[in-house]
């Protein structure tokens, strides 16, 4: 094997390695909520909902390239207002400089993955949770 490869292999891993502890900050308090996508990173890369509030998701790329996130089990885990359904296959494509804005309404508590599946992107980093907490 090329020492080239090997150090490249081993940079994936550590970076694979990583994994976004869940949240632990306060819960949002409904509204709009907003996530920064840049290379290689979510800002913040955890957030915490509480069940039964609706918020607005606003996911804003900054960087020159296309992101996406993607959270099959926190989409699923929520509603969506009449006339709108959950993003395909859970995903939410975000072009670079581009926003968008999901409208939702978080329902079964839980910690869910969230990751960009755009080559290697998670794998140096980019990802995170979302935290459903019971309402009180």
């Amino acid at each position: 094997m090329r020492p080239a490869s090997l150090i490249l292999i081993l940079a994936l891993s550590a970076c694979a390695a990583h994994r976004p502890a869940p949240a632990s900050g306060p819960v949002a308090a409904g509204g709009t909520v907003s996530v920064s996508l840049s290379n290689f990173a979510y800002d913040p890369e955890n957030l915490r909902l509480r069940a039964g509030v609706p918020v607005r998701l606003r996911l804003v790329n900054e960087s020159d390239g296309g992101h996406d996130f993607k959270s099959p089990g926190f989409f699923a885990a929520s509603t969506f207002p009449a006339g709108t359904s959950p993003p395909p296959g859970g995903a939410v494509d975000v072009a670079a400089g581009s926003t968008v804005e999901l409208a939702l309404v978080p329902r079964v508590p839980g910690t869910y993955p969230v990751t960009c599946t755009h080559f290697l992107h998670s794998a140096f980093g980019m990802t995170g949770t979302v935290e459903i907490v019971a309402a009180p």
